[in-house]
């Protein structure tokens, strides 16, 4: 833990910032000094933290930093506060997505009811979400294919840390399904059993929001259930993983 007070290394105007070295530190910090005049303001000086009246656990603690006198004796030591194990600061993300009318046809298959792909002309692969070309061949997509809403968990993650913003309380389970009929898995959460219970080849099917809440997004969707029937064998999903 660093002293409350520290030695001025740059030459400032009064109660503007300067860097200072807090004594047992060997890097300056920028902060505010109070230095009552512009005269009173010098390299070298000492200076000491003027500590806010109610301190919150933030930079801002410290309101700034004011000459420490000759005759000036040391804050008295604060109690040992808690440790600081995280910080939440609010971040604000915006972004276009700009789909094509493959993707668009998908979106408003999903506000009815309906999962559409799209089936290579040259390999057979049926894409879902459609992607518009094959990667594998580089042909246009232009089947159009129309799939059932279950199908087979291939590969797991049990969610067990909780972070902010979480919508489904730990633990959880987050799969890849792959839907019947289609050869790329989609992710989506897995409820409705205890997680420790979920494996590859379980089948599931789609359970879906109440229609007055659907739009043209996938969360129409809320989550994926046991049916209940025999576990797919491994082979039929094996090359899917």
């Amino acid at each position: 833990m660093y002293e409350p007070w520290s030695t001025l290394v740059a030459p400032v105007a009064i109660n503007t910032s300067a860097g200072r070295f807090p004594d047992g530190a060997d890097t300056a910090m920028l902060h505010a000094v109070d230095g009552g005049t512009p005269a009173g303001m010098r390299t070298g000086m000492r200076v000491r933290a003027r500590w806010a009246a109610e301190p919150v656990g933030h930079i801002r603690d410290i309101e700034c930093f004011e000459p420490l006198g000759p005759a000036a004796a040391p804050p008295p030591r604060a109690e040992p506060a808690e440790p600081v194990t995280s910080v939440v600061t609010p971040i604000r993300l915006r972004y276009q997505h700009m789909v094509s009318p493959e993707e668009t046809r998908y979106l408003h298959g999903l506000a009815e009811g309906r999962l559409l792909g799209q089936r290579c002309p040259a390999c057979g692969k049926v894409y879902l979400p459609p992607r518009g070309a094959c990667p594998t061949d580089g042909v246009p997509t232009t089947d159009e294919v129309e799939l059932p809403d279950h199908g087979t968990v291939t590969t797991f993650c049990i969610v067990n840390v909780p972070h902010a913003g979480q919508r489904q309380q730990p633990p959880y389970v987050a799969a890849y399904v792959l839907i019947d009929g289609a050869d790329i898995p989609m992710l989506h959460l897995i409820l409705g059993c205890p997680a420790d219970q979920v494996r590859m080849g379980m089948r599931v099917s789609a359970v879906w929001r109440p229609r007055e809440q659907w739009g043209t997004t996938p969360e129409n969707i809320e989550y994926f259930r046991p049916t209940g029937e025999p576990d797919a064998p491994y082979e039929s999903y094996a090359h899917h993983l």
